[in-house]
């Protein structure tokens, strides 16, 4: 499962190797991250579309480096969304559930 939600083998190159940086790399956005999709559901709520693109935006980025691509993907769909001003509830479903497996992808590399 982890494999999936979690490419290390492209990520590592991204810092030249280093292992240890990855995995603490991971556990900052591990602690970063983890609320976004809470935090994205109420800027939706309460009809602020730029703060939930900012958010979704800013995370996109982050794991696509660190070699989230499930996560990325989501991410920039439900970006897409957001901007065209178009129904989020299906994207922001799916983006909450690929991180929330994607956090226990970091959790569980970070721990072997």
């Amino acid at each position: 499962m982890g494999e999936h939600f979690l490419d290390v083998k492209e990520a590592l190159p991204r810092v030249g190797g280093n292992e240890a940086l990855y995995r603490r790399l991971l556990g900052t956005f591990m602690e970063d991250e983890r609320e976004t999709a809470v935090q994205v559901e109420g800027a939706l709520r309460n009809d602020d579309r730029d703060t939930a693109w900012k958010l979704v935006h800013n995370l996109k980025g982050a794991a696509a480096n660190l070699g989230a691509k499930p996560l990325a993907s989501a991410a920039f769909e439900l970006e897409m969304a957001i901007r065209a001003g178009a129904d989020t509830a299906a994207l922001l479903g799916r983006f909450s559930r690929t991180l929330t497996d994607t956090l226990v992808a970091m959790a569980t590399y970070r721990s072997a």
